[in-house]
């Protein structure tokens, strides 16, 4: 993703830019030229829009400072349309672009278009020049390119870390952690001691969009990281997901050299490996896919990575592979379980699951608020913590293998009726436990009791022939019966449909 750096004292064009932008692109605001120079120093800017207005001469002042530091930004212009404006006034490092206010999405994009072609034939150009020069350098009777492609140095050896101490030092990270977090966490923090590198990414596949993002960062600052995302059919990405091997920095001079890489695509590589700061690019594939890739950038020692780094890493990889893969799997079982424990808490029955130690697992919101008990004081204990009498029903169904269905029994210290439901539960015939589903009866027994009253009253009534019956206490016996027969056969269905 590209990103833009804003530099005007105008917040409607801070705004303009932030609303019709900020999808597309990654957009920085900056009010003076010392906040814009501040941000250069920190993050890598793509194209940069400068309003010729800014206070106090700020564009010029932006532009000198810039060229004191030797920064060479793409700059556009903003001018007002009513100002005349010279060529050489927005000519600078080579560009000539500018915008006229009022500014329209289309027009920006469309200059924006413009500017990316140009940056990308000039690194081109930039690439052939150094790529030849190096071959040039080469020696005719050099044909060692995969030991220059990986920077050895014989006379320059450090003492190489036993395999044993490596895999010591990754033991909590692989065979401990199913935490994808805390394993991305432990995976940086080791690779930087073990390699003694001062910066080290984690990217991660964001599977709702399928971009990588960084996703754990040592020595890497959080606006470059959140700035910082790959496509999964172009550079870094598409190279390790096609290879299958660790990609390292000067790799990419020789796949040019033997025409296996195209030059636009080898600057792009090389544009997302500066984006990381990295010399080394480890792939980590999980179920046969690249779920992951692990940037290390240059050892704070100077030396460089040898063969037996590389293949050190390549190792260690396979088995962060698996501790990925797992770490997604528990991802998985974790979110399910949230969502079943949800379902279970939402449910407007209470649900009582013991397992076949007699041990409740489950006790929810519903059953601790109808039986005026903590969940916590439940979960976990016997059964019988529950109550004798919903603790003996349970019990029944897992030591007769008797069940209830809709059984109505009588709380003896609430009085209140409840209405219950028992079953085994079973995996592939293995018993498991039992579960126990009931309602609170109070309110359709309490309606019950008022039908009943109403009835005498009726019969008492028409124990005198002369008497008749009135149409509205007609129509109130029929509605009460209707109120009372809906809320049983909807308690019955809803229980059904647990089942």
């Amino acid at each position: 993703m590209y990103s833009f750096l804003v530099v005007s004292n105008d917040k409607a064009i801070g705004t303009f830019f932030k609303k019709s932008l900020s999808k597309d692109y990654v957009v920085h605001i900056a009010r003076t030229h010392e906040e814009a120079l501040q941000i250069f120093l920190k993050i890598d800017i793509d194209v940069t829009f400068l309003d010729v207005l800014l206070n106090d001469d700020g564009a010029n002042k932006l532009t000198e400072e810039l060229r004191r530091t030797n920064i060479e930004p793409t700059i556009v212009m903003i001018v007002p349309e009513s100002q005349p404006i010279l060529p050489e006034e927005c000519r600078i490092s080579g560009e000539y672009e500018y915008l006229k206010k009022p500014l329209r999405r289309d027009a920006v994009e469309m200059v924006s278009k413009r500017v990316f072609e140009k940056q990308e034939l000039k690194r081109e150009l930039g690439f052939i020049q150094s790529h030849m020069s190096h071959i040039k350098n080469l020696k005719p009777d050099d044909t060692r390119l995969s030991e220059l492609a990986f920077n050895k140095q014989e006379n320059a050896r450090v003492p190489f870390l036993g395999y044993k101490e490596v895999f010591q030092k990754f033991s909590k990270v692989l065979t401990r952690v199913y935490d994808l977090g805390k394993l991305a966490d432990l995976t940086v923090e080791a690779m930087a001691e073990t390699f003694g590198v001062g910066r080290a990414v984690f990217m991660l596949l964001d599977k709702n969009d399928g971009l990588f993002r960084p996703f754990r960062c040592l020595g890497l600052d959080e606006i470059t990281a959140r700035s910082i995302c790959f496509t999964t059919n172009q550079g870094i990405m598409l190279w390790l997901a096609k290879n299958h091997q660790i990609l390292n920095k000067e790799v990419v001079n020789r796949e040019v050299t033997t025409n296996k890489l195209t030059v636009r695509d080898a600057i792009k590589i090389q544009k997302e490996m500066n984006l990381l700061q990295a010399q080394l690019c480890i792939p980590i594939f999980a179920n046969g896919n690249l779920s992951s890739v692990i940037a290390l950038g240059n050892k704070i020692t100077g030396k460089t990575f040898f063969d037996e780094d590389i293949e050190l890493l390549s190792m260690l990889a396979g088995y962060i592979g698996m501790a990925v893969e797992n770490a997604f799997l528990y991802q998985e079982v974790n979110l399910r379980r949230i969502h079943n424990e949800n379902v279970l808490e939402n449910i407007p029955y209470g649900i009582i699951v013991i397992n076949k130690d007699y041990k409740v697992n489950i006790f929810n919101k519903n059953a601790a608020r109808m039986l005026n008990l903590s969940s916590d004081d439940v979960i976990g204990k016997d059964v019988k913590y529950i109550g004798s009498l919903f603790a003996n029903y349970l019990l029944r169904t897992l030591k007769d293998k008797k069940t209830f269905k809709r059984s109505e029994v009588v709380h003896p210290v609430t009085r209140s009726t409840y209405d219950i439901s028992t079953s085994l539960l079973l995996d592939n015939n293995t018993e498991l436990g039992a579960i126990m589903i009931f309602s609170d009866l109070s309110d359709v027994k309490k309606m019950e009791t008022k039908i009943k009253d109403l009835e005498n009253l009726v019969n008492g009534y028409l124990v005198n022939a002369e008497n008749t019956i009135p149409p509205e206490l007609t129509q109130a016996v029929t509605n009460l019966s209707k109120i009372w027969f809906s809320d049983r056969h909807r308690l019955k269905m809803e229980q059904d449909s647990l089942k």
